[in-house]
């Protein structure tokens, strides 16, 4: 345990993207979305709080890892969930695009962060990441697959 200077990297790069709607909030917002519900919703923070709490704090985990097929999926993970941030913002930040699928990935933008916390949890051998990795996925993909059902359905 301590201070993982390459945990913390992964955390700020993986949800720096999300800061993107404090600069540039979304266009035509459907005035009554709402989340799945309040349990998804706790999930979702519980996971996320865990997810940066962790890779923060897991020196251990991550002093003696090697470059290999799990790191390149994070990066390729990572690079595409870039990639959606780079369409939302030229397509003119509508809400819709937060949600549309890439091929065949359904809810790219929610699944993708949630894939490269987990292959981090694999990649650092941490049973306390995979946790809130679960935590995560559970209440984030749940909340964005009610709202694509919802934006779909007006």
């Amino acid at each position: 345990m301590g201070f993982s200077l390459l945990g913390t990297l992964m955390a700020l790069i993986i949800l720096a993207p999300s800061l993107l709607m404090i600069k540039f909030p979304p266009e035509n917002v459907p005035a009554d979305v709402r989340d799945a519900g309040p349990v998804y919703t706790i999930l979702e923070r519980l996971g996320q709080l865990g997810c940066i709490s962790v890779l923060v704090i897991s020196k251990n985990n991550f002093q003696q890892v090697e470059f290999g097929i799990i790191a390149a999926l994070i990066v390729l993970s990572i690079v595409v969930y870039y990639g959606l941030w780079v369409r939302y913002i030229v397509k003119g930040r509508q809400y819709n695009l937060l949600w549309d699928p890439l091929g065949f990935i359904p809810i790219p933008m929610a699944v993708l962060p949630v894939c490269a916390f987990g292959l981090a949890a694999i990649l650092g051998k941490s049973i306390w990441l995979s946790i809130a990795v679960v935590c995560l996925a559970i209440g984030h993909s749940t909340n964005s697959w009610h709202s694509y059902k919802y934006t779909k359905d007006q």
